[in-house]
């Protein structure tokens, strides 16, 4: 019955022990990756925000790209208008 009990003893507390080293290596490997995803969640509202700028950026060039072709288009009616 003694030898039943130690080995019901040790097979428990091998299972605790294997239980906290896995749990910590578990907790870890979570903490890395949390650390990694946060990162990466960071960065993409950085690019997502730059994202935005470029855009408005852009679009107010387009804007002045096209009111310099339309004063360009008038100075030309002009001057087809104008006899010399």
């Amino acid at each position: 019955m003694m030898l039943i009990a130690a080995v019901l003893g040790s097979f428990v507390l091998g299972a605790v022990l294997t239980a906290l080293v896995l749990g910590r290596r578990w907790k870890a490997a979570v903490d890395e990756a949390r650390t990694e995803l946060e990162g990466m969640a960071e960065r993409y509202k950085e690019h997502e925000q730059e994202n935005r700028e470029l855009r408005q950026k852009n679009a107010d060039l387009e804007y002045q790209v096209g009111s310099l072709k339309k004063d360009l288009n008038y100075e030309r009616s002009r001057h087809q208008a104008d006899p010399e």
